[in-house]
């Protein structure tokens, strides 16, 4: 028989057969309830805890010059852009106070040379920088009183100085938005601190010896280390005891469904023996036998695990106010169809290995 004559037929026994079916579409549906219910809203916790975790920085390198006698140069932020595993490096050159040129008495703000492209972290509104201009970060904005991001500042060290745009910074460089950005002078080379952001959390440890490694201080004993290492560590330890949970209580759910599912399908081949028999009598190969039992059960099973999913899914929604995920989701109900298509084999080879005269001799 063609495939499609096969599932045709699937559909019709599983009809004939309301109450195997309906006990086997239950089974299924409890399966992805169960799951998605108890493993599914823990992969919800793991994500907004790993969420939160990652939101504090886990990926992020700062080096610092703690007592500004570490002569940290501005060739060692190239050094540490080639390095493996950096997403990107930028350095920062010393803080200089400047104020309003409208309002020389106010507050002042803190204006610095940034060395390197300013990473994704930080969005620019404005042209493109060179020496005697700067950006202004909102908080600095609100220091210095600036209705809108342009204007002059001055300041004792750097001079007169035209604000020419904004910009505004993410974690981990959200601090820069109390400053102004500018490039640096030419004589401009020193600097206090530099950010680099790895690419994964697991690479802060090696690119943070590999950072030391090339920076070249002229005083090492002034260089300071502040690194995720430990957040990246926690991070870990979290997403490995969460996802050991899920997967022990997905298995164990499965192997339970199955266990169900499989006794199930046996008992709806054993009351259909004689019509099993008479298809191998009338020419049936064993083959087809199996497929028409895991075809039924496979088209049983779609319909339990979309039912289950689709109401778990919207039950959930409605009590916690977020909805599963449906990555997890699609996955669960596709494990469910096929753990319990796969229990099903054992029955059809019962049924198909089943010697046909001795089946219909049986009143």
């Amino acid at each position: 028989m063609k495939p499609l004559r096969v599932l045709a037929e699937a559909v019709r026994t599983a009809a004939s057969q309301p109450v195997a079916s309906v006990v086997t579409a239950l089974i299924v549906a409890a399966v992805c309830a169960v799951i998605l219910s108890t493993t599914g809203q823990t992969v919800q916790a793991e994500r907004q805890v790993l969420a939160q975790i990652d939101a504090a920085g886990t990926r992020s390198i700062v080096i610092s010059d703690t007592q500004g006698s570490a002569g940290i140069t501005a060739d060692a932020v190239d050094r540490i852009a080639r390095l493996s595993g950096v997403e990107w490096v930028i350095g920062l050159g010393p803080a200089t106070d400047v104020r309003s040129a409208g309002n020389p008495g106010g507050r002042p703000a803190a204006v610095r040379a940034f060395h390197g492209a300013l990473p994704p972290q930080v969005q620019v509104d404005g042209p493109s920088l060179q020496p005697g201009r700067a950006l202004v970060g909102p908080e600095a904005q609100a220091t210095l009183g600036l209705i809108l991001p342009f204007g002059g500042v001055v300041g004792e060290e750097v001079g007169d100085m035209a604000v020419v745009g904004s910009f505004e910074a993410d974690d981990p460089l959200a601090f820069l938005n109390r400053s102004l950005l500018t490039v640096p002078r030419p004589d401009e080379t020193t600097l206090r601190s530099i950010h680099v952001l790895t690419r994964r959390p697991s690479d802060v440890a090696v690119v943070t010896d590999a950072a030391l490694a090339v920076l070249g201080p002229e005083d090492p004993t002034s260089v300071g280390i502040q690194t995720s290492e430990t957040l990246a560590a926690i991070r870990a330890a979290v997403q490995g005891q969460l996802g050991r949970f899920g997967r022990r209580l997905v298995t164990i759910v499965l192997a339970v469904g199955l266990v169900l599912a499989g006794l199930n399908v046996y008992g709806a081949v054993t009351t259909r023996r004689r019509d099993f028999g008479r298809r191998r009598a009338l020419g049936a190969s064993r083959p087809l036998i199996v497929g028409l039992v895991a075809a039924q059960t496979f088209v049983v099973a779609l319909l339990g695990a979309s039912v289950g999913t689709v109401g778990t899914a919207f039950v959930l929604t409605r009590v916690t106010g977020t909805p599963p995920d449906p990555t997890f989701a699609l996955a669960i109900a596709v494990l469910a169809v096929l753990a319990t298509t796969v229990a099903a084999l054992p029955p059809a080879l019962v049924a198909a290995y089943r010697d046909p005269v001795r089946v219909l001799r049986i009143p």
